[in-house]
């Protein structure tokens, strides 16, 4: 008996908590489902340990690609897209200080950067990213002084 019905389902399911999550991996895992659902189909005396060991290898391709997809992004990508996301600042920081600001939504699978200032600011401070620099530390400002034209 084929359970290609099955595995479909185990596709939706992931597919749903992709929907309800924004990191990507609900995706790949939804496509490492759909193999094993396409095998069944096709081959429904197929054994349901082999189904599963099919499941598991793409799932570990999958991530793979995944992994290797995420972290290919060369640093002038990441920077364009970096700048101007606005985000919050986890700690308190002060000039030459390194904070922590978190995104609301990931950029290249992460969501808290390090960041510094050129003027104190406070904890759970809205602030928007306004460089990279050469060591990946991200320099932020409040947003506040940008919408009041303040630089």
């Amino acid at each position: 008996m084929g359970f290609y019905w099955i595995w479909l389902g185990v596709a939706i399911i992931f597919a749903i908590i992709e929907f309800c999550t924004v990191t990507f991996f609900g995706l790949w895992m939804a496509i490492a489902a759909l193999v094993p659902a396409v095998i069944s189909y096709y081959f429904p005396e197929l054994a349901v340990i082999t189904q599963l060991l099919t499941w598991t290898f793409s799932s570990l391709i999958c991530a793979f690609i995944w992994i290797k997809w995420i972290r290919s992004k060369p640093a002038e990508h990441i920077e364009t897209v970096l700048i101007g996301n606005e985000g919050v600042l986890a700690d308190a920081i002060k000039p030459g200080q390194i904070g922590t600001l978190l995104l609301s939504r990931p950029i290249q699978g992460k969501q808290e950067w390090p960041c510094c200032s050129d003027m104190p600011l406070p904890r759970q401070t809205r602030v928007v990213a306004t460089a990279i620099m050469d060591n990946g530390i991200v320099k932020v400002q409040s947003s506040e002084l940008l919408k009041n034209g303040v630089n």
